[in-house]
């Protein structure tokens, strides 16, 4: 037996052995990265995939700036200027008000034309929900024609009977609520979309319904607040209920928004 020749056969066994398995091990390892990172999946794609709906918008606002505001703390002029109202001040910054002869909410007077009219400063709320159950509703303060999302600085309750009858209302007020700094570019939906989907906030068989623009608190330094622009998106479910989520429309940070205005960052 040729011992040499042998050898050289059994060399080239295991170089060809080598390189299969090689080979095969850089096929697994290929197959395993693309289960492992879904995220390269386009959102698009994802969407598709768990079956979930976007209401897409025409005009996508591109900038906005940061926004500031300092807490008002109620006159005692502006209390002498209110008709028809028995006015509590428990502190000075949250008026408490209730009306002595009911208004009757109708089709012509709405509720929003009584707050406007009955409200200090009542055209610069925006409405936000409205509870049929409890007879009340909240607006929020609006700044930029946006709303300054669950900040106890800047919101109103209003409250009526079951003669749909308004009867009073809790109110605090920003002053000064104005643009802090130069425009700052927002994160796109898409981009926004895909921040919720990475953090598992997007249900399948869901529906985007509304995505909107507005200000959560950012920071607050004494009597100064500042806001960040905020996305809002209104989620709908496959079994009619919904959910809402908020998103720092400059940073991309997923904001929890409690409503007492208690705020934690998720990462």
């Amino acid at each position: 037996m040729d011992w040499n020749k042998t050898k050289t056969i059994f060399i080239i066994v295991f170089s060809i052995l080598n390189v299969f398995l090689l080979s095969l091990y850089s096929n697994r390892y290929s197959e395993s990265q693309l289960i492992d990172k879904p995220n390269n999946t386009p959102i698009a794609e994802k969407l598709i995939l768990d079956n979930i709906k976007v209401l897409e918008k025409d005009n996508e606002i591109k900038e906005a700036a940061y926004v500031s505001g300092n807490v008002h703390n109620f006159s005692q002029e502006e209390i002498e200027e209110l008709n028809n109202q028995t006015v509590e001040i428990s502190i000075s910054d949250k008026l408490v008000s209730t009306f002595e002869k009911p208004i009757k909410i109708t089709d012509e007077n709405t509720l929003e034309k009584i707050v406007h009219e009955q409200v200090i400063r009542g055209s610069s709320y925006g409405l936000w929900k409205i509870d049929e159950e409890n007879k009340t509703a909240i607006l929020f303060q609006q700044v930029n024609k946006r709303l300054v999302y669950y900040n106890t600085n800047a919101k109103l309750i209003v409250h009526w009977n079951e003669e749909n009858e308004l009867i009073g209302y809790e109110q605090t007020i920003l002053d000064d609520l104005e643009n802090y700094d130069v425009s700052q570019k927002l994160l796109p939906h898409m981009q926004v979309i895909n921040i919720l989907y990475d953090n598992s906030l997007l249900k399948p068989d869901s529906a985007i319904k509304e995505i909107e623009l507005g200000y959560s608190t950012l920071a607050q330094v004494t009597g100064t607040q500042v806001f960040a622009p905020t996305w809002h998106i209104f989620v709908e479910l496959i079994d009619g209920t919904t959910e809402e989520h908020f998103v720092n429309a400059v940073e991309g940070r997923v904001t929890e928004i409690q409503k007492e205005t208690e705020q934690t960052v998720v990462e």
